[in-house]
Formats: structure tokens, C-alpha cells, sequence
């Protein structure tokens, strides 16, 4: 079933808590925007005027973090209630500028929603931090090396909190071809 034919969709989609609706970064014809898209039909929901993209709604349902455009390719990391109006997490405030400018969304919640595990710093210096949302204290967790030319895209949780799966894309990469056993 075809959720909203009237965006063009243009990230992945974060469910709501509830299970109620997806949020996602969407074209309608004048520039990428976050839109909220309810499951039981309908249309979507626009809750940015600006420029946005890499919506992910927190498990506990206050709000939404998003990379909002600031010119010449450069994103801030906002955060907004589920309903679109904007709302100041400090600790999210506090590193802000830190996010690389990537086609994957360089942040997630961890479960219960009172941290945030974030990919900072542009390939080939990013790492992955710690943010505790109610503190505001933050935690490297890696330390990788930045001659490996290698740049980090996409990552997720694992639902216990406890691993962290993510691409390591290089220069030079190999295309394998692998037969699978009949």
C-alpha cells in the first residue's frame, strides 16, 4: 500500500511510537521538507517550511531531531514536537554544528530515548559519540583512524543498546560477485 503519492520521499522513514504515523524527508515540488505521514490514510502532514531532512522521532514521543539547511551545504541538528513546533533540547543545541553533511542520518536514539549515539566530524574524521539528552554530557566512543579513507554513511541500534552497525565506505572498494550454494 502507496502511503502519500503526493511526496516524493527522500530518506527513510522513522516510525512514531505509537506506530501511528512515519516521518520522513519529502519533496513536494519546492525543495525537501520533513512531513509526518499518517499510516491509516491520508495526506501527508508538512511540519517544515525550511529546507530539512534525517527525521528521527524519539522513542519517548516529545520530539522529532532533524538536519535542518543552514546555506552552502552546511545542516544544523534541530529538534521539533511531533506536531512541527520547534523545541530547544539543549544538549542537542550544544553540538549542533558538529554533523557531517551526509545522505545518511548521522544520529539515533538509544532505547528510552534519554540518549542519542551521534556520528560526528566529516570523513574521514568522524566518530561515534554519547549524548545524554537530560545532561547534556557527551562521550566518545570510537577513535578511528582517520588515514583509513574510509567515510561513515549510514548506521543504527541494536533494539538492546548494546551494538552499533554501520557502513565503512573506502576509495578503491571492491564489487564482489558471490555464487550462492544451490
Amino acid at each position: 500500500m502507496t502511503l502519500a503519492t503526493s511526496i516524493e520521499v527522500q530518506s527513510a522513514a522513522s516510525w512514531s511510537p505509537d506506530g501511528k504515523w512515519v516521518a520522513v524527508a519529502a519533496n513536494q515540488g519546492d525543495g525537501t521538507r520533513v512531513f509526518k505521514i499518517p499510516l491509516a490514510g491520508g495526506p501527508p502532514v508538512r511540519l517544515r517550511d525550511t529546507l530539512s531532512f534525517n527525521p528521527v522521532w524519539s522513542p519517548d514521543n516529545r520530539f522529532i531531531v532533524y538536519s535542518a539547511h543552514r546555506g552552502s551545504g552546511n545542516f544544523d541538528v534541530e529538534t521539533m514536537t511531533p506536531d512541527g513546533a520547534p523545541v530547544v533540547v539543549p544538549a542537542v543545541a550544544s553540538v549542533a554544528s558538529r554533523f557531517p553533511v551526509s545522505f545518511g542520518t548521522p544520529y539515533r536514539f538509544m532505547p528510552g530515548g534519554k540518549t542519542l549515539i551521534t556520528l560526528q566530524g566529516a570523513a574521514p574524521n568522524q566518530n561515534f559519540f554519547r549524548l545524554d539528552l537530560e545532561t547534556g554530557e557527551q562521550r566518545q566512543l570510537t577513535n578511528f583512524d582517520p588515514t583509513s579513507g574510509s567515510a561513515i554513511q549510514n548506521f543504527d541500534i541494536s533494539p538492546d543498546g548494546k551494538r552499533i552497525v554501520f557502513d565503512r565506505l573506502r576509495n578503491h572498494a571492491d564489487i564482489v560477485l558471490m555464487n550462492l550454494a544451490r
